[in-house]
């Protein structure tokens, strides 16, 4: 009898340790991995490069979010241009991550912005917010941008990101296009994708059910970012760039990001919108892997921008200027 009731004790302690590992320990570790962590990712490829190494100028920016989180950039401006590019990197990234980029922006008669997001970079800020508060950031950006030269401005970013600058743009109609790669639908939805995808590289995940750690994990992002989760929609933004010249872009097989959401993001903003899908496995790496066609999908995209910014600055939508009744 005493053998089977201290049988039962551990049987029940071990229920309990299981129970505070898979939905205690479990999701607090992740949120705050992707929260309050900062970690920067030794990017090797673009590592020690600025403007400079591509015989541009450029001056550093230090400028404010509209909730006062200190932000860091390069300003590049082309040779007259009065039309800017907010250039805007991915998680655990920097502003380096877009610098391979500038010289094409340059030679299509464009400035630069490249901006380091909230805790990222040389910015300031103590959590990731998965866009719902990198907006400001972008939208930040936006305004030192027309300050700078009083022509349209672009945002174009890549992973977090892309994420971050539909978000803006949706806010701000007079963004004359938009430029998304390897955004996620929502944080909500690749939360749990990316719960399903760690189980293949971490032990301890196998053992936990996804149900109710994605669920918990999310409550945990929200509480520790000081953000609401629901917010980061990033396809309910999609929405409200109707009738602008927009570029979703993805590569082929990546397995973070998966191209369908590309074709989803594109389908919910509607006409002006087009799509670009490289063929590769990597996460963001659509501009090396297939850096022709990119560059032919962002020229088309920055000409149709200039005629969408003077019908916006008339108060008249770019679908609008295009359809029968307005010739």
């Amino acid at each position: 009898m005493r053998k089977k009731v201290w049988l039962k004790r551990i049987a029940v302690t071990a229920a309990l340790g299981f129970l505070l590992f898979a939905f205690g320990w479990v999701p607090y570790f992740l949120a705050g991995i992707a929260t309050t962590r900062r970690f920067q990712f030794p990017d090797k490829e673009n590592a020690g490069l600025t403007p400079a190494t591509f015989q541009l100028a450029f001056e550093d920016v230090a400028f404010r979010s509209g909730n006062g989180v200190d932000l860091k950039g390069w300003w590049v401006p082309a040779p007259g241009a009065k039309r800017t590019v907010v250039m805007v990197h991915g998680l655990n990234r920097s502003r380096i991550e877009m610098v391979r980029r500038v010289p094409f922006v340059h030679e299509a008669g464009w400035n630069a912005l490249l901006i380091d997001l909230r805790h990222h970079g040389a910015s300031g800020g103590d959590t990731t917010t998965f866009g719902v508060k990198e907006k400001e950031d972008v939208e930040a950006a936006v305004r030192l941008a027309r300050g700078r030269a009083p022509g349209p401005v672009v945002v174009w970013g890549v992973s977090l990101g892309a994420a971050s600058v539909v978000l803006a743009a949706a806010e701000d109609p007079d963004v004359a296009g938009v430029i998304c790669d390897s955004s996620y639908r929502s944080l909500d939805d690749t939360v749990r994708h990316h719960l399903q995808l760690f189980r293949g590289f971490r032990w301890w995940l196998r053992i936990v059910p996804n149900l109710p750690t994605a669920d918990l994990t999310l409550f945990w992002m929200g509480r520790r970012g000081g953000f609401d989760i629901t917010s980061a929609d990033v396809l309910a933004a999609a929405a409200h760039l109707r009738g602008r010249p927009a570029l979703f872009v993805a590569n082929s097989d990546d397995r973070r990001m998966p191209k369908e959401i590309a074709f989803d993001l594109q389908a919910a903003a509607g006409p002006g919108a087009e799509l670009l899908i490289v063929p590769g496995k990597s996460h963001g790496g659509a501009w090396r892997d297939g850096t022709a066609a990119y560059q032919a999908a962002a020229a088309a995209l920055l000409e149709r921008a200039q005629p969408a910014a003077a019908t916006l600055a008339r108060g008249v939508s770019p679908s609008a200027a295009e359809s029968p009744a307005a010739r």
